[in-house]
């Protein structure tokens, strides 16, 4: 690897990380503005606030130092945050949105809207989810011995 290279790859991963940063901190926002849809159910509400520590916490990892373990943890966290709420807003689930049940009636059923909030916090995720991954398989490739 020629070092223009390594210097320009280096220089990249800083904005990746910065900006991948900032989406953790717009996504720790989303959840916390969304605490308010949570007042019944305590028990989501509880873990929406460890959802918002785990992005605060993710994006300051992100704006030191981006490790592969940090970036590992950010693709974990949105992958994962993705399918729990895609599942739980799944008609068919028996579940809807954060787990207020939904009762289909025998001429139609219910279907529930995503507030835009929730598609804001969707597409955060997705956008993280796929810089995490690219740069966890660039950064691996880089380091592979040449054969």
């Amino acid at each position: 690897m020629s070092l223009a290279f390594a210097v320009t790859a280096r220089r990249t991963s800083h904005w990746w990380r910065r900006a991948a940063a900032a989406l953790a901190v717009a996504a720790a926002g989303l959840h916390a503005a969304s605490l308010g849809e949570h007042a019944p159910s305590p028990m989501v509400g509880v873990v929406t606030v460890a959802m918002i520590l785990g992005c605060l916490y993710c994006a300051r990892h992100l704006w030191v130092r981006g490790s592969r373990r940090d970036w590992g943890l950010v693709a974990m966290m949105n992958v994962g945050m993705i399918a729990l709420h895609l599942t739980v807003m799944t008609p068919g689930s028996g579940g809807g949105h954060h787990g207020h049940t939904m009762h289909a009636a025998a001429s139609a059923p219910m279907t529930h809207a995503m507030s835009p909030a929730m598609s804001a916090a969707l597409v955060t995720a997705a956008i993280e989810a796929v810089i995490a991954v690219t740069v966890l398989f660039y950064t691996t490739r880089l380091d592979q011995p040449p054969t």
